[in-house]
């Protein structure tokens, strides 16, 4: 019997070893594929000889083998800056971001709806309606459809629903407000646009932004995305940047459309915002100079992510969103530890700054 369980042992170990390794190699297959077309799509140019030597001499003094430099190639081409310590997305996402977040935290800690009980000791913007898992709730109360159109129908103001599971890039995140009993939504019923959604979904008060953001542009919650990094020593900031949405769109996602630009150890913008096209804009649709701009209470910002840090110790690099209300206070808006958007890297440089080397070591030895 003792033979039985120890062969069983080594077998389990081995077979999820290989899954691991298949996880690894589908999601670096499919990156390369998508970075490949990403670069031939907007013509960008090679880099040079001695640009391609030094990131895979980086990578290599570090005890990884840098397979391509497409996400160099791709970050240079954008912002026209070569930094042979980009992190490529195909050493982040199957190999940093595993090791150093626990996966198996992933399903439960990441539903939208939890994170009001995670991080009640820290602003967020007013839950109106929750539903989780088929269950209406307000209040942390099982109610009733229509109490929970009577709750929607007694806000006078703009709300935002959006899916709290399963999520990213801004899907089916949408803002609307209740006009005879009627959202605006494409002039939907409440119960029809809940259908939509089916089950986990959150619908909140729209966060009222603070003048400085919202002179960037008014139709979009303009956040911040700032990454931080838990080790022995606390909680750092790695890297921030403030994302700006399309004039008339109600999100600020790169993906859509949105700017990066990069943030200033004390709050100030860098000067130079992004687009997914690769566009470099030094003011906004609404003419607003970036450099001009600096991001109120910034410090509180950081004070705030390394505080709520601490409340999730499972995952060591956290990807935060997060909003200045028009008081200027910051307000979490979600926080991300699965598929982070590394793309940040081409208004804020490198991703893991000055924790590069111990990041990249960590990650070394526990691969």
């Amino acid at each position: 019997m003792y033979i039985y369980h120890l062969l069983k042992k080594i077998f389990l170990k081995r077979l999820l070893g290989f899954q691991r390794w298949l996880r690894q190699f589908r999601t670096e297959i499919s990156t390369v594929r998508y970075m490949r077309s990403l670069i031939k799509k907007k013509n960008l140019p090679k880099l040079s000889k001695q640009e391609i030597k030094e990131a895979k001499l980086f990578f290599k003094a570090r005890g990884y083998t840098l397979k391509n430099t497409y996400w160099h190639r791709y970050y240079k081409g954008i912002n026209g800056e070569f930094h042979k310590d980009y992190i490529p997305y195909d050493i982040f996402n199957p190999k940093i971001n595993p090791m150093l977040n626990q996966r198996r935290q992933w399903p439960a800690l990441l539903d939208k709806n939890f994170t009001y009980n995670l991080f009640k000791e820290f602003n967020q913007p007013k839950r109106i309606v929750q539903n989780i898992n088929g269950f209406y709730y307000i209040d942390d109360k099982i109610v009733s459809l229509k109490k929970v159109v009577e709750a929607c129908q007694s806000i006078k103001g703009k709300l935002i629903i959006k899916p709290t599971v399963g999520t990213g890039g801004g899907k089916m995140v949408n803002a609307f407000s209740i006009v005879n009993a009627k959202t605006t939504y494409k002039d939907y019923s409440i119960e029809k646009l809940f259908g939509l959604y089916k089950k986990d979904f959150v619908v909140q008060e729209f966060l009222e932004q603070c003048d400085v953001l919202k002179s960037l542009n008014p139709s979009s919650l303009n956040t911040l995305r700032v990454v931080s990094y838990l080790n022995n020593n606390g909680a750092h900031i790695l890297n921030s940047v403030l994302r700006i949405g399309k004039l008339g769109n109600t999100t600020d996602n790169f993906s859509t459309g949105g700017l990066f630009c990069g943030i200033l150890d004390n709050g100030a913008l860098k000067g130079k915002g992004y687009s997914p096209k690769g566009n470099i804009v030094t003011e906004t649709s609404t003419g607003v100079h970036l450099k001009d701009c600096k991001i109120p209470n910034y410090e509180k910002v950081q004070d705030m992510i390394k505080s709520m840090h601490y409340v999730v110790p499972y995952f060591k690099i956290i990807s935060w969103d997060i909003g200045i209300n028009k008081y200027d206070e910051p307000f979490l808006i979600e926080y991300n530890t699965h598929r982070q958007g590394i793309d940040l890297q081409i208004a804020a440089g490198p991703l893991l700054g000055d924790f590069t080397d111990e990041i990249l070591a960590l990650t070394l030895r526990r691969s």
